[in-house]
Parts: structure tokens; C-alpha cells; sequence
């Protein structure tokens, strides 16, 4: 071998450039925040096409880099990574994209009706008796109707809880009871609002956007509005209107619900207790 092909031989190779508008995984985990481990892991479970290969680089692209964002986006709502995968697959292709509709309005305030306020965490509890405990305090600020914006400032994403919670304190009701009324109530209305959104929602979501892919819109051609965050603008009024219409239907038939289902519990308890008193040898029992 000649010195010079001895020397190159012992140059460090560069390592291959991607394209423009590609990314490498590390490139792509610190644009969208998601670890490079769960970036592997989202491809292998089928929610992410594999990147293109350039010698030992894997090279992904915009697609991957939507996908990855509306991915991490959802998972940020509570969505399980098979509803996910189950929602990406079998959409036509180009459509995929405008799902992204659907996580930017999931994750703005389009389904609150309440101005979310700000109020210091050694305020919180501050209308009961006895000062509330470090471990009620962090029940308070983890619930998920708080935001923490602070070191000690959370902002309450319904305000209107909070004084229905301060009505419980000048009935006496222990703080400990609220909380635990508070979760209960987080935990079945999470329950019913995740059952409206993959079922009704997304569901409906779904029909609109192959509908409009089948009538020839943009995401069936590729194109898109640049100045709109690559968004099909007239699919994403589309979409708002659809959800305008179902907000106040999901929202009201919770609120026409439970009264109907609070009475009969408290009748139900009533009977029991009447039951109890009277004893099993009592007459009519």
C-alpha cells in the first residue's frame, strides 16, 4: 500500500450528512423533546415508519418528525400507544398529518370553559381549620387541575372547584374528604372523557378527514399551508366546527346525567340505612 492510501486509511471517516430536512435521531429527539430510547421504541412498535439508511445512520424525515410530535403530543393527553396506533393505522396516506388538528385543539383550552388563575401553593387549603399538611398540598397541586407555573404558584384550571372546595370548608367538611371527593371525581370524569374522545371524536375526526381526502383535498396531494404550521387550513375549520357542535353535547349529557344518577344513589343509601335500623325481623323487611 502507498503512504498516501496509509495515511487516508488512517484519517477518521466523516460521518455521512443528511439531506436537507433530514434529521438524525439525536436531532430529532432534541427538536420534539422526546428521548431518543422512546423515538426507537415508537418505531418498533409500529407508530413511526423506519428512517432511511445512509451506511450505519438511520436519517429521518419530516413525516417522522410530524408523527413523532402529534405521537408525543397525545401521549401528553393520557392516550395509550395502542388508541394511537390504532388511529394512525389505515388512515390514507397524506392524511395522517392533519391529525395534528386534532392534538393542537386537544392540547389548547378549546374544551375548557373556565379562565384558568394563578394562586400560590401556600394559599391552597388556606379555608380550612387546621393548615394543610406538605402530603395535602401535593394531593392538591397533582391532581391534574393544577398547572404548576412556579416554585410556589400553580395556575387552577377551574377555579370553579376551588370554590365549591371552600363552600365543603364552611360546612366543616374535613379537607381529607374533599380530596378524596376530588379524586374520584377526576378519576371517573377522566374515565368518561377519554371514552368521548376515542370513541366519538376521534371516531369522527377519522370520517372527516378521508372524506375530505377522497374529495381531493390537500392532504391527499401533499399540500399544505406553510404559514399555517403545514396545516389544511379549511379541514382544520372543518374539524373546529365539528367539535364546537359535540363539545356542549359531551359537557351536557354528563350535567343531565348526574342528577338523575345522584338521586337514585341517595335513595339507594336511604334504603339501606332504613334497612339496617329496622333490622331483618322488622315488618316489611
Amino acid at each position: 500500500m502507498s503512504e498516501k492510501k496509509m495515511r487516508a486509511a488512517r484519517l477518521p471517516r466523516e460521518a455521512p450528512s443528511p439531506e436537507v430536512g433530514e434529521f438524525t435521531v439525536e436531532a430529532l429527539s432534541e427538536r420534539t423533546g422526546v428521548s431518543v430510547r422512546n423515538v426507537r421504541a415508537y418505531q418498533t412498535a409500529g407508530l413511526m415508519p423506519p428512517p432511511r439508511l445512509q451506511g450505519r445512520t438511520a436519517l429521518y424525515n419530516a413525516e417522522h418528525l410530524g408523527k413523532l410530535e402529534l405521537i408525543r403530543d397525545l401521549r401528553k393527553q393520557g392516550f395509550k400507544l395502542d388508541t394511537i396506533k390504532d388511529m394512525l393505522t389505515g388512515t390514507p396516506d397524506g392524511a395522517w398529518s392533519e391529525y395534528s388538528l386534532v392534538s393542537h385543539l386537544f392540547s389548547t383550552t378549546f374544551f375548557t370553559v373556565e379562565k384558568p388563575l394563578r394562586k400560590a401553593l401556600s394559599e391552597m387549603a388556606s379555608h380550612w381549620a387546621q393548615p394543610a399538611t406538605q402530603q395535602q398540598k401535593d394531593r392538591l397541586s397533582e391532581n391534574g387541575l393544577y398547572r404548576r407555573v412556579g416554585p410556589d404558584e400553580v395556575e387552577m384550571l377551574s377555579p370553579a372547584l376551588e370554590r365549591i372546595g371552600i363552600q365543603l370548608a364552611e360546612l366543616d367538611v374535613p379537607l381529607n374528604t374533599v380530596l378524596d371527593l376530588q379524586d374520584e371525581l377526576i378519576r371517573h370524569s377522566r374515565s368518561i372523557a377519554r371514552a368521548y374522545v376515542e370513541q366519538l371524536f376521534i371516531a369522527m375526526v377519522r370520517t372527516v378527514t378521508e372524506n375530505h381526502v377522497q374529495r381531493g383535498g390537500p392532504a391527499a396531494s401533499g399540500e399544505t399551508n406553510a404559514a399555517s404550521g403545514g396545516f389544511d387550513l379549511r379541514l382544520a375549520e372543518v374539524i373546529k366546527g365539528l367539535f364546537e357542535r359535540l363539545r356542549p353535547l359531551a359537557i351536557g349529557s354528563v350535567s343531565a346525567a348526574f342528577p338523575v344518577v345522584l338521586q337514585q344513589e341517595f335513595d339507594r343509601a336511604i334504603q339501606m340505612q332504613c334497612e339496617q335500623t329496622r333490622g331483618p325481623d322488622a315488618p316489611g323487611s
